[in-house]
């Protein structure tokens, strides 16, 4: 009972012996708890230091023991400060944990202001890249141009998701087209969540600011951000179109597709979501020349709508 105020076996034997008696004297004590005399008055002089033991002014001494009542304050008040020293231990925590995550983001996180920083960031990355990129593109295009020709290293698999308003330009798909590599795959969502560069799955690099006349973006090393970053990235994939485009590079397409590199395309774009005009304005025709290929695919097919072409496309592998 004692010790879990700090007191020694011997002042709790003591004191349970005294608590059972009215007066006793140390000979007593000793002939009651089989203690030796010395230990036990070292734990009478304890308990009397702590007001739970007082003394007779006989020869010999007798001693009694306090009310149990004193004991249980003893403990209520232990047990406040106990509370108090959580409480003390629960803001210092706080603090630690405040102040690690800040030492932490230090190492994590690096703020690229400008536009020619973010392009010089991008491009080192890229060109650093040594097993795989990952890239989300969307508007407004601000660090690298898809003009820019600028790819990874022939070592590095590439994987591209565009939203599909960045391919409306009638020059963007014959850039994405002229920087094709073989281990490269393009995909389209209508709508991305975020702009993001991620290469070798241990830096990121992305926007935060679009339209501001001073581009901000944030690199992003490896950290639970960056894990969450690369599971976005794997998540809005699953859910991409697949975009067909044909180059020297181009792996053959799987399955026995009875489709032509142009049809194939123009099925590829269709599935990608852009308009009639859109795709008129990539194979530089009007937009009738696209609905008679379309209608074609349609009747090669054998279906009725667009949707069943998408349908019989995906099921047939023909992009």
């Amino acid at each position: 009972m004692l010790t879990a105020l700090g007191a020694s076996d011997a002042e709790d034997q003591v004191y349970r012996y005294l608590a059972s008696t009215v007066s006793v004297t140390d000979g007593e004590i000793r002939e009651g708890t089989g203690l030796p005399l010395d230990r036990i008055r070292e734990a009478l002089e304890a308990l009397e230091k702590r007001g739970l033991v007082a003394s007779t002014s006989d020869e010999p001494p007798r001693y009694m023991a306090a009310s149990p009542g004193a004991v249980e304050a003893m403990i209520a008040n232990q047990l406040r400060e106990l509370r108090d020293a959580q409480g003390t231990l629960d803001r210092l925590t706080t603090k630690y944990r405040a102040e690690h995550l800040a030492r932490e983001s230090a190492t994590a996180f690096e703020i690229v202001r400008g536009q020619e920083a973010l392009r010089q960031r991008s491009m080192h990355m890229l060109h650093s890249a040594r097993s795989e990129v990952l890239n989300m593109i969307k508007p407004p295009i601000i660090a690298i141009q898809s003009q820019d020709r600028v790819v990874p290293s022939d070592v590095a698999r590439g994987r591209v998701i565009f939203e599909t308003s960045s391919l409306e330009q009638p020059d963007a798909l014959d850039a994405v087209q002229a920087g094709l590599r073989r281990n490269d795959e393009v995909r389209v969502h209508t709508k991305l969540p975020a702009k993001m560069l991620i290469t070798d799955r241990s830096l990121a690099l992305v926007p935060l600011t679009q339209r501001d006349t001073t581009p901000i973006g944030v690199l992003i090393h490896e950290s639970v951000v960056l894990d969450g970053l690369v599971a976005l990235f794997d998540y809005v994939w699953a859910a991409s179109a697949r975009l067909h485009v044909d180059n020297v590079n181009s792996p053959p397409p799987e399955g026995d597709s009875p489709l032509s590199a142009e049809d194939r395309r123009l099925l590829s774009l269709l599935l990608s979501g852009l308009t009639d005009e859109a795709i008129a304005a990539h194979f530089q025709v009007s937009v009738r020349t696209v609905q008679r290929k379309v209608r074609g695919l349609m009747e090669a097919a054998s279906v009725r709508t667009r949707m069943q072409l998408a349908w019989e496309a995906s099921r047939h592998n023909w992009v």
